[in-house]
């Protein structure tokens, strides 16, 4: 996948990245949980010089602490109908860049498979017991 865009339920907020991301993890932590109303997220790493929002509704950003080891996150949500776009975390192996959640990409009916499938499954602990784990690199947290 090389570059893309994506767009919030309601269209009104947009953006686009250039490049390839730097990679795709399922995330499992409560968090993510939480944020996205599912059993766990989907989302893209990518440098935040290739990601734009553009013109639309207003994004929203609220300060959270990982609840597990109290990493500084900002998730980012559309201002009208408050779809949770990406976030940024002021963390130095999230430092620079933008963590897109893959729900929000925007593809063409039939090109779904040309997004990029996870490399990897974040916060294994917290997998809930009927999700069974991919054929990926399993971690314990961020790693």
């Amino acid at each position: 996948m090389t570059g893309g865009k994506g767009s919030c339920a309601c269209g009104k907020t947009k953006y686009t990245f250039s490049g390839d991301p730097v990679m795709t993890a399922i995330c499992h932590c409560l968090d993510c949980r939480k944020l996205s109303a599912s059993a766990f997220s989907t989302a893209l790493l990518v440098p935040s010089s290739n990601f734009h929002f553009e013109a639309g509704a207003p994004v929203k950003t609220v300060d959270l602490k990982h609840h597990i080891d109290g990493i500084d996150m900002t998730p980012h949500f559309c201002g009208n109908c408050g779809s949770w776009m990406c976030k940024t975390a002021d963390d130095d192996r999230f430092r620079g860049m933008h963590i897109v959640m893959a729900g929000t990409l925007d593809t063409e009916e039939g090109q779904e498979s040309k997004v990029t499938a996870p490399q990897a499954e974040l916060w294994t602990k917290y997998r809930l017991d009927w999700v069974k784990p991919l054929d990926v690199k399993q971690c314990v947290g961020f790693e």
